[in-house]
């Protein structure tokens, strides 16, 4: 691939399930405390010192952290994806061509190109899903050379 067309990005695989964690009326975690009889909040710890979050008890998909690569991405969809994927209206698609074998993505990865990556915690490991750009619908790598990603634009 022409190194001069690559731009830098970052992806993240799904990692299994996590909790899915209570947040106040701004997003945040709220973490499970108690007060004591001076009025002062005492949060719960755990064996590194790191405060409990509450759970609602569900569980949703977790992504691994995020990695930073270089990679040239096109909104002009390849035949071989059209034809592979039946995408009949690419306005809201993208790709990515890779030499082959040199990206990890999976169905279901997300994708930073022009937003940070965010995170729905304090300690900066459970990352904000909605703030990707991108979501990697499908993986045609059944080439010789190269490996094509399919990747749906997030709409925020």
């Amino acid at each position: 691939m022409l190194e001069i067309n690559k731009q830098k990005m970052s992806y993240s695989q799904q990692s299994g399930k996590v909790p899915v964690y209570v947040t106040d009326d701004d997003g945040n975690i709220e973490y499970s405390s108690y007060t004591d009889s001076d009025g002062n909040v005492i949060y719960y710890l755990d064996d590194d010192g790191n405060k409990i979050p509450k759970t609602t008890g569900e569980y949703t998909t977790g992504y691994e952290k995020p990695v930073v690569f270089y990679s040239s991405i096109s909104n002009k969809l390849s035949e071989a994806l059209i034809k592979e994927f039946g995408v009949d209206n690419s306005t809201n698609f993208v790709q990515i061509v890779e030499d082959k074998g040199k990206l990890p993505l999976s169905v279901g990865s997300l994708v930073w190109k022009r937003s940070d990556v965010r995170y729905k915690d304090e300690e900066n490991t459970i990352v904000d899903e909605n703030s990707a750009d991108y979501i990697v619908k499908g993986v045609a790598d059944e080439g010789l050379t190269v490996d094509l990603f399919l990747l749906q634009k997030n709409v925020k």
